[in-house]
């Protein structure tokens, strides 16, 4: 019997030094999403603050055992009705580079006219699918 599965490719090998930075969910109320992933999940709150990006927002950074930022919490009270998408969906993901490497791939992006916005040194970018990825230096 012939197998239909599609064997799995290995990935190439990477010649930046990326890794996820955190992921970033949306909810219409902040605490009752930081009590569910500090209290019943274990991860710890970092920060609750003003949203550096989203004017009249605010944020709560989330970080694992390790003492690594992993989650942000966004708060969007208009997400309270729910005919409203993006309750319960990930937002971005946020990923790191270094600098050298964060100034390569902006060129990239410039050299193939593929879209992005640059906000407080933060580039971000839609992959193929439409989910926002958000590359910041180091």
């Amino acid at each position: 019997m012939e197998s239909t599965e599609t064997p799995v490719r290995k990935a190439e090998p990477s010649h930046a030094s990326l890794w996820l930075d955190h992921a970033a969910i949306m909810t219409a109320q902040l605490q009752p999403s930081i009590d569910f992933y500090s209290g019943l999940l274990g991860l710890r709150v970092h920060i609750v603050e003003p949203d550096p990006l989203r004017k009249g927002r605010r944020r709560a950074m989330l970080f694992d055992s390790h003492g690594r930022d992993v989650l942000e919490i966004i708060e969007m009270t208009e997400l309270a009705h729910r005919v409203v998408p993006g309750v319960g969906a990930v937002h971005h993901l946020g990923f790191r580079f270094p600098r050298a490497d964060w100034d390569a791939l902006r060129a990239r992006l410039d050299d193939r006219g593929y879209p992005y916005e640059e906000v407080a040194d933060r580039l971000f970018v839609r992959d193929a699918d439409g989910l926002m990825l958000e590359v910041e230096p180091f």
